[in-house]
């Protein structure tokens, strides 16, 4: 009974090691059955290609291991494969540097061995690895060197995927016209194929191309030719997500019956299918139909039923997404105190889904290491007890103890030597999930320092306007009973700039919450610059009018950009509206220009009271927002200029301050100029000719 508990015992504080071990003994196993050294690194390679994404450090010892019997049988070709499998590991773990001097070191093997396609594989997947590190003109000379190689070889299996890879690159730049010829070119292998499935990928990924460019039309027909694919291939899934894209495309087209039509044959057949959170995520579209509609009731009504939906899965990221909408929905139907609590559970759910990964992992290492601790401690009594027992027999006579000894000897080191390398790949994989853990936490500081300052605005700068507002109405009843009916002038004129100071302050945290959840689109197009700023300074001459402030257009000459509309728009209104706060009665506020060659600087300069020099230096810095008044007691909090500097860095731009104190401030950015959307284009070309 004793001896049947502790195998009990052993077996439950040993299962998981034994199960990682038995896929170590299975490869071992299988390397000691090949007699040919070229035939295990034949093998070696096949399983690390399969392995590496699921069992990185145990695919990154067998590659070393490959290494060492390709480098003692000069198979140069063996060594490529192996140190490709090695780049493609780190580049998972987003090691990219590393990953790309692995990708080197393979192409000089394969060109002693004068390996052609192990070269252009490895032209392939170094090409992705560039573009991933925005090094595109690296990217594009690769991918071109592996596509000229595989077309002349007819590889029909990687032709497309490099061509794919290609239009991925054009995508990038937004060279959406190269990227559909390249997508196009890996269709018409599809279709040469009858490669149906890979065919259906080809018309989605072709689609949304089209849908970036907004050529709807173009997206639904392939979209359509899906429709008559799933006709020769039924498939209920992939047909409700076709119905799905039919419907957001008509959606963006602002065919609104057409969409819902659609969505609603797509949630009907996602809910046959059963999957809840495939039938939230059309829930979700149709909630959006009815908000560009503005009936923001059906738009609630859809959302409710998602976020239900969402709540029942257990699904947090879908909660998360379903209360910031709720969220704006309730803003349009001003319901304040129905919008803040979204938001407040927004913020908790997105907290929540951070905290809960890092726990999760902390929890699944911290198991891991106490059940191999375990098992180490019942191996090595285990090995204790043998050698007692050897030691036993050893009495009975010298020729056994001998033999036994020996026996004991080989098991010994061979255990030992197995149990190292089990704790040392077992080291690997703890350090791996720490690194991301690490890099887990330095993000959720950052968000949770991010979140604790703005609603330090909220309660304070937005409650201040707010209170404001709410006396100026006790003092106009006060004025309208005693008929002081002179006084209601002025006060009606504070509360519109009261009105005034919470709308400004509420577009600035709207802006700022989308931006930092990702939510806030950006599509840059090429704009005309002195249309957009003279529409700001209609916007602000009531305002300059009544601190009698003189605005200046210095702007002759039409002048182009590429920029989004709805980002340049705010961070001229910004600028302009900082400078007339801090520009006192009778002063001039100038807007101009300075054209370059790939690049606009646009200036507001104002004679106003300055900045210091230590204020410029924090003027950007989320954690030294303060709060300043204007010269006529104007509320401000820095807010709107952490906005500006955002918008124009994700414009690729630059921002900048020069100022006097008691002299005057003039804020300069730039934004690309409409001539430098092609220029990289032209780069690349010109360096594959020279080629």
């Amino acid at each position: 009974m004793r001896k049947l508990f502790l195998f009990v015992l052993f077996f439950l504080f040993t299962a998981k090691p034994l199960l990682f071990a038995q896929e170590v003994d299975s490869v071992n196993k299988k390397l000691d059955s090949i007699s040919d050294v070229n035939l295990k690194i034949e093998f070696l390679n096949d399983w690390t290609g399969k392995n590496y994404r699921k069992l990185p450090v145990e695919a990154l010892y067998y590659a070393e291991k490959t290494i060492e019997y390709a480098n003692k049988s000069q198979n140069y070709s063996g060594t490529g494969n192996a140190l490709i499998r090695i780049a493609l590991i780190h580049f998972r773990k987003e090691d990219y540097n590393l990953s790309i001097s692995f990708f080197n070191k393979a192409l000089d093997k394969f060109r002693i061995s004068e390996d052609s396609l192990g070269i252009s594989n490895t032209f392939l997947n170094r090409g992705i690895v560039y573009r991933n590190m925005d090094q595109h003109n690296l990217a594009i000379i690769d991918l071109f060197a592996c596509m000229e190689y595989f077309e002349n070889a007819n590889c029909t299996f990687e032709l497309p995927l490099s061509y794919n890879s290609i239009g991925l690159v054009y995508k990038d730049l937004k060279n959406y016209n190269k990227a559909l010829e390249f997508y196009h070119k890996a269709e018409n292998i599809y279709k040469a194929e009858n490669n149906i499935s890979s065919l259906y990928a080809s018309n989605t990924n072709i689609a949304n191309i089209l849908s970036i460019q907004d050529n709807f039309k173009e997206a639904l027909s392939h979209y359509q030719k899906n429709l008559e694919i799933l006709i020769v291939e039924p498939n209920k899934y992939r047909q409700a997500q076709t119905y799905h894209n039919i419907g957001s495309c008509y959606m963006e087209m602002k065919q609104y019956p057409l969409a819902l039509e659609y969505l609603r044959q797509s949630l009907e057949l996602k809910e046959e299918i059963g999957n809840k959170n495939l039938s939230i995520s059309t829930i979700n579209s149709l909630a959006q139909v009815f908000y560009e509609q503005s009936n923001y009731q059906k738009a609630l009504e859809y959302r409710k039923k998602a976020h239900a939906l969402a709540i029942d899965c257990k699904n947090i990221e879908y909660q998360k997404n379903c209360n910031e909408a709720l969220f704006r929905i309730f803003t349009h139907l001003n319901m304040a105190d129905s919008a803040l609590h979204y938001f407040i559970n927004y913020e908790q759910l997105r907290d929540s889904i951070f905290n809960h990964e890092n726990l999760k992992q902390i929890t699944e290492i911290q198991e891991k290491y106490e059940s191999e601790k375990k098992a180490t401690q019942i191996t090595l009594l285990e090995k204790e007890n043998r050698s007692r027992m050897l030691q036993r027999n050893g009495l009975i006579a010298i020729l056994i103890l001998l033999l036994g000894y020996a026996i004991f000897i080989v098991r010994s080191y061979a255990r030992n030597k197995k149990v190292n390398r089990l704790l040392q790949l077992q080291k690997n994989r703890i350090e791996w999930h720490k690194t991301i853990l690490d890099r887990k936490n330095i993000d959720l500081l950052d968000s949770n320092k991010t979140k604790n300052r703005l609603f330090q605005i909220i309660s304070h700068d937005l409650r201040s306007p707010l209170a404001s507002v709410y006396n100026i109405s006790q003092l106009i009843k006060i004025f309208i009973q005693q008929k002081k009916y002179h006084l209601l002038e002025e006060s009606s004129n504070d509360m519109e700039e009261c009105i005034k100071n919470v709308l400004s302050l509420t577009d600035n945290l709207l802006s700022w919450s989308l931006n930092q959840s990702g939510k806030l689109p950006y599509k840059p197009s090429v704009l005309p610059l002195k249309p957009l700023v003279e529409s700001n300074l209609q916007t602000y001459s009531s305002v300059a009018k009544q601190k009698d402030i003189h605005l200046q257009l210095l702007i002759n000459e039409p002048v182009f950009v590429f920029a989004d509309r709805q980002m340049l728009d705010t961070i001229i209104r910004n600028l302009l509206n900082n400078s007339l706060k801090f520009t006192p009665t009778g002063g001039v506020i100038a807007v101009g220009i300075k054209q370059y060659d790939n690049f606009v600087e646009l200036w507001i300069k104002d004679n106003g009271i300055g900045i210091s020099e230590n204020q410029i230096a924090h003027l950007f810095d989320v954690d030294n927002l303060e709060s300043h008044s204007g010269t006529s007691g104007e509320k401000g909090n820095g807010l709107g200029l952490l906005l500006c500097k955002q918008f124009i860095e994700q414009n690729k731009g630059e921002i900048w301050v020069e100022s006097t104190i008691n002299l005057g401030t003039t804020f300069r950015f730039t934004i690309p100029a409409r001539e430098n959307t092609n220029e990289i284009s032209s780069i690349l070309t010109s360096n594959l000719q020279s080629n």
